[in-house]
């Protein structure tokens, strides 16, 4: 694994970061969390889910109901969530405990990456029918310039969720903000925030339900507080679907 100044980069590409920093939000700084979305159906079965849109699986309801305390204590000015049920559903357990109405955005920015034609395969199934793709994506051989085949490319989840964060945050300046996403779409915009080039980007674990902390400032530079907290979620209910490749 290769070293960063921020050595921090090294220990959540190879683990979730489960000592939270409590956020400073001052003057023009905007406190972003990033929330992945409970498990459905697909998950359990560990298939690669992409624009398909399941809804949570039981244990996927459970997983939402332990954000209603995490974020109880947390003032949230925003909620954004992509288009897609799972991740709908799970900010409603976010905000439950808001005393305040929270005004909600749906912005199809922070969705998932396009899988294309793997969508709703296994491992197994991707490395039989798309080699290449297993290689570069599954296997992380090369996953900067992996491409779905019918689908979008990493690079393409990076800048999207890259340039939609941030035009949310430009429009919401010195606010916090929860976004509920997906484990593909948080990685990228957490390898963007570190500083890691879209052709280098590496995988973080990030739980179902887990809960990584952002802080941008009026110039739009970031600075990661924490990534994938899931101290909040019993383990019995813990549930990650990777980030290790299968040999």
């Amino acid at each position: 694994m290769p070293m960063y100044e921020n050595e921090s980069i090294s220990k959540a590409v190879s683990e979730s970061v489960n000592e939270p920093v409590k956020p400073v939000t001052g003057s023009g700084v905007t406190t972003v969390y990033l929330v992945r979305h409970g498990t459905t159906a697909w998950n359990q079965a560990l298939r690669y889910q992409g624009r398909a849109d399941n809804p949570l699986d039981e244990a996927g309801e459970k997983q939402g109901a332990c954000l209603k305390d995490y974020f109880k204590e947390i003032p949230v000015d925003l909620g954004v969530t992509s288009p897609l049920q799972r991740a709908r559903k799970t900010l409603q357990y976010c905000l439950e405990t808001q005393d305040h109405p929270v005004p909600v955005i749906v912005d199809p920015s922070v969705t998932e990456m396009d899988f294309g034609k793997v969508d709703g395969l296994t491992k197994e199934e991707i490395k039989a029918a798309y080699p290449e793709f297993y290689r570069m994506y599954v296997r992380n051989e090369d996953r900067g310039h992996a491409e779905a085949p019918g689908g979008e490319s990493l690079v393409q989840v990076y800048e999207r969720m890259r340039d939609g964060v941030l035009r949310i945050v430009s429009r919401h300046p010195g606010e916090t903000i929860v976004i509920a996403s997906h484990g593909t779409a948080i990685q990228s915009f957490l390898n963007f925030a570190y500083g890691i080039p879209p052709l280098e980007m590496k995988r973080f674990l990030l739980y179902n339900v887990s809960v990584s902390c952002v802080e941008i400032d009026a110039d739009g530079k970031p600075t990661v507080r924490f990534v994938g907290d899931k101290h909040h979620v019993p383990e019995e209910l813990q549930f990650s679907y990777g980030p290790s490749p299968e040999k």
